[in-house]
């Protein structure tokens, strides 16, 4: 299955896909660091700059595209959120006009769980009622990088649509799946506690945000969400969180957690915004699973 990715970020969507068996044939991303990532993983694929210039024609033939587009104006963290009539939130428009002249078989979109009550909930309701409208057929889940068994707590909002077809539906009919209410799952639930965290205090710490004043969370078995700061608007990611009592070390962390030494705000920024990989791989091999028994 080939696969077209817009808003693309560092490659979430595009990496978990592949790891599904899948292949990424285009990228669209406008942010220039990103860019650099994405073509030092992917240096064969055509990758388009901004959306809002790309011309459907130049796009390649493919079976599924994938969107994690801007969430700034639908996040609960942007107290002046305007939802999807605002700038970057609104360019899921530009993208749907894309699908409307291209018409792939596949979406699938991801965005941030504020999204569910943006513009007082009637946000969701113009996704759905624009997909409906364009002759896609699905649904949305709910999926936690907890899911995926990372010591991340952070939930985001999926999009599942078949064009024309309810291909789409046989993705939502084993609830106990989506939930991931398993066996495997309180397993690797378990194997998420931090070592370093049970190492180095007696209780479960308190989490604080160097910059901001985001306030305090208790760790407990998982990292806080990242969160990041620019200008009036707070993000969710921070790239700094320490724990009470002393200042994170990153290397040491990293020896646990796969931590880079190389972690600053700006790799932070894009990790946070990124979506994650092991979620792609099982939205990927799910939708493989119904193509092949379709």
């Amino acid at each position: 299955m080939r696969v077209a990715s817009f808003f693309a970020g560092i490659g979430g969507f595009d990496l978990g896909f592949e790891r599904a068996g899948m292949q990424v044939v285009f990228q669209c991303e406008i942010d220039p660091f990103c860019q650099q990532i994405l073509k030092r993983h992917w240096p064969h694929v055509p990758l388009h700059d901004d959306i809002s210039t790309l011309n459907s024609t130049t796009i390649p033939t493919s079976d599924l595209w994938c969107a994690g587009w801007p969430c700034q104006d639908l996040s609960h963290a942007n107290t002046e959120r305007q939802g999807l009539t605002g700038e970057r939130s609104g360019l899921f428009f530009r993208f749907m006009d894309l699908v409307r002249e291209v018409q792939p078989t596949w979406l699938v979109m991801e965005n941030v769980p504020g999204l569910l009550s943006a513009e007082q909930g009637t946000a969701l309701e113009t996704v759905t009622d624009t997909l409906e409208a364009n002759g896609y057929l699905g649904g949305w889940i709910s999926c936690n990088a907890l899911h995926a068994g990372l010591p991340h707590n952070r939930d985001r909002v999926f999009f599942i649509a078949s064009f024309r077809s309810e291909c789409a539906y046989h993705f939502f009919t084993n609830s106990r799946e989506l939930s991931r209410d398993t066996a495997s799952r309180k397993s690797s639930q378990a194997k998420t506690r931090s070592h370093f965290r049970q190492g180095t205090v007696t209780n479960d710490p308190l989490v604080v945000q160097r910059r901001g004043g985001f306030g305090y969370t208790l760790a407990k078995s998982i990292c806080p969400t990242l969160r990041a700061q620019s200008g009036r608007h707070q993000g969710g990611h921070s790239d700094r969180p320490i724990l009470c009592g002393e200042k994170l070390d990153v290397d040491r962390v990293g020896a646990a957690h796969g931590v880079s030494s190389r972690m600053d705000s700006r790799r932070g920024r894009l990790l946070g915004n990124a979506v994650v990989p092991p979620i792609s791989e099982w939205l990927g091999r799910r939708i493989l699973e119904i193509v092949r028994c379709s």
